[in-house]
């Protein structure tokens, strides 16, 4: 069952970036939603927190299990970074060296979750460097072999090889 998000928020700007934010996320928005977001719900949570608070009830879950992030590291000016909450690919973005720790931060404070595991292809010397990085704030963080993390699998349907990639990175984090 596909929940839908109904806004009651008296701010238009506020509304208007909810909108945006969420359709990065394919939440559906409607009149009469199945959870409906208030002004005082709002005031109980930063917006980012807000943001993972309706992922999470759309999915209908508190918070996730798991929260698995993978990082593929192609390039120094475009680092892939995926997360995948219980087995879902909930979210892709793009990063440079200089912000990953920042958007690795805010995407586990977002996101709430039990368990997290962070997984940063290791096939370069960058990757070594993130790894470095991430490791000192998140002793979740392990190094992935990337060997075949980009080719094509007929059990994973994601066109773009970025972010395939970081999706099997996150997924062979969680191994030890």
């Amino acid at each position: 069952m596909v929940k839908k998000v109904a806004l009651r928020v008296s701010d238009p700007k506020l509304m208007y970036y909810l909108i945006s934010n969420l359709k990065k996320f394919d939440i559906l928005i409607a009149e009469d939603g199945d959870i409906i977001i208030t002004d005082n719900l709002i005031k109980k949570f930063n917006f980012d927190k807000l943001i993972g608070y309706i992922v999470c009830k759309v999915r209908g879950k508190d918070n996730f299990n798991e929260l698995l992030i993978g990082i593929d590291t192609n390039k120094e000016e475009k680092l892939t970074v995926v997360v995948v909450g219980d087995g879902e690919l909930i979210y892709s973005a793009n990063s440079n060296l200089m912000e990953i720790e920042e958007k690795i931060s805010n995407i586990v404070s977002m996101f709430p979750h039990k368990k997290l595991y962070i997984g940063v292809g290791g096939g370069n010397k960058i990757g070594e460097l993130v790894y470095r990085m991430l490791k000192i704030k998140f002793s979740e963080t392990k190094i992935v072999n990337e060997n075949k993390t980009s080719s094509k699998n007929p059990f994973i349907n994601i066109k773009d090889r970025d972010i395939r990639a970081a999706y099997l990175i996150a997924l062979r984090s969680t191994l030890r």
